[in-house]
């Protein structure tokens, strides 16, 4: 199986600038996107080694939608000047690791994503992960095509798309033209918010079914109480006047959401865009990095490391109930401890707990080992059961790498030996689950 990653580029680097706060270097150059952009690649993609990559770009100016309807994203906010200044940087970055960057004059993002996804997902030997936060593209979702959240390290087949927007991913068009964000300046149909349109998506699958439903009632073909209860409500008084003025907007706004399937992307070389993992930090990216003192993201000196010794720092390896105890009671003379979880899968769902990582100090460094290495003893999942209950219960500072997802794979791991939720006297899981 390949693993292929497709990245909404514009989105992402959207999503990047207001991720993290702005930062600047010695010179007061803005750098938070560029950052967030180059750790990305360096450390994320690295680690989850998809096979191919491809990283796709809107068009710069105007394109056919806009000969559609003229207001399209009209509404919009200016690009941010310090986003703005950070553009070229990132594209040029992108380059220097020898990574092409695909733009298709007169067309979106989504058009050459949609076009290049189903080319691909022909082959079923290809996992095809579309990196992005654009509605319109769950549409995508099928059998071996996903949306992957990057942020929530958190992956939409099929039956999570339904879960997300209540419809089909086939259906999810004719939803958004019902319910589009506004922020693209399309029209809608107005009074019809999401459960509107899920219930008559549900009931008629399309924007064209709708309305001839909808004729049949205007010319009392039928009568709307031969509907359902959620169904009838549409097509009655007020909000079937809406929805039959709407008519024409409902269409433009399909129109305009619907993606082109088969643009010619010229010479497409497959190959071209295998992922090399190795040419991201070459020399020209590493003098980049330090010229904008990226210096956390050059791990020349971290590629040499192959083992705890050479890190000159004493790492405990916890194999048994009576090491863990022992450890606790350590623990339990700390103000803070830092604590990171290794895990099978980025999907919380799929995930398994492989050990847990503890840090007190640089003599002190722990290892809990629950599932890695076939040679080493393994603790017990009931004895790390009674060793997180007592840990949580402790009054000290936890400091995690990735607090929303640590904390779900331990509680997930904790149900799996509990009949019910743990119930810690400050509601710990609660509050941290809905951070």
């Amino acid at each position: 199986m390949k693993k292929i990653y497709i990245i909404d580029g514009n989105n992402f680097i959207y999503r990047m600038f207001y991720w993290l706060p702005e930062f600047a270097t010695k010179e007061w150059k803005i750098v938070n996107a560029i950052f967030w952009m180059a750790k990305f690649f360096v450390k994320q993609l690295v680690r989850e080694k998809p096979d191919y990559l491809f990283f796709i770009k809107d068009w710069k100016w105007k394109n056919f939608r806009h000969e559609l309807y003229s207001d399209y994203k009209s509404t919009r906010d200016r690009m941010p000047d310090n986003l703005r200044s950070q553009i070229w940087d990132i594209e040029s970055m992108i380059n220097k690791m020898w990574i092409d960057i695909i733009e298709v004059n007169w067309f979106e993002a989504d058009d050459v994503i949609w076009t290049l996804a189903t080319k691909l997902s022909s082959d079923a030997k290809n996992n095809i992960y579309i990196l992005t936060w654009d509605k319109d593209l769950y549409s995508l979702v099928s059998k071996n095509i996903s949306i992957y959240d990057t942020m929530k390290k958190k992956v939409f087949n099929t039956d999570k798309t339904i879960e997300k927007f209540k419809v089909k991913p086939s259906e999810i068009i004719d939803y958004l033209a019902i319910v589009w964000d506004k922020s693209d300046n399309i029209p809608w149909i107005n009074w019809f918010g999401p459960q509107k349109a899920v219930g008559l998506i549900n009931e008629f699958w399309s924007i064209e079914q709708i309305y001839i439903e909808a004729s049949k009632v205007l010319n009392k073909q039928k009568l709307f109480s031969e509907y359902n209860k959620s169904i009838s409500s549409c097509f009655k008084w007020k909000t079937f006047e809406k929805l039959i003025a709407s008519k024409n907007d409902a269409f433009l706004s399909k129109q305009l959401a619907t993606i082109i399937l088969d643009l010619d992307l010229w010479d497409f070389e497959f190959e071209k865009f295998k992922f090399e993992p190795n040419s991201l930090l070459n020399e020209n990216i590493i003098d980049y990095f330090k010229s904008l003192e990226f210096f956390s993201l050059i791990w020349e000196k971290e590629q040499k490391l192959k083992t705890w010794t050479d890190t000159w720092l004493e790492v405990q390896i916890i194999k048994d109930n009576k090491n863990l105890i022992w450890l606790l009671n350590k623990i339990k003379k700390q103000k803070e401890v830092i604590i990171d979880t290794e895990t099978t899968s980025l999907n919380i769902i799929d995930a398994n707990l492989v050990w847990i990582s503890i840090y007190l100090n640089e003599q002190n460094i722990y290892y809990i080992n629950r599932l890695h290495n076939q040679t080493w003893n393994k603790i017990n999942d009931n004895d790390l059961n009674n060793f997180l209950n007592e840990l949580f219960r402790l009054n000290i500072l936890l400091i995690w790498h990735n607090i929303k997802y640590d904390l779900e794979i331990l509680e997930l791991f904790q149900l799996s030996h509990n009949n019910q939720k743990n119930n810690y006297n400050n509601n710990f899981w609660q509050i941290s689950l809905d951070m």
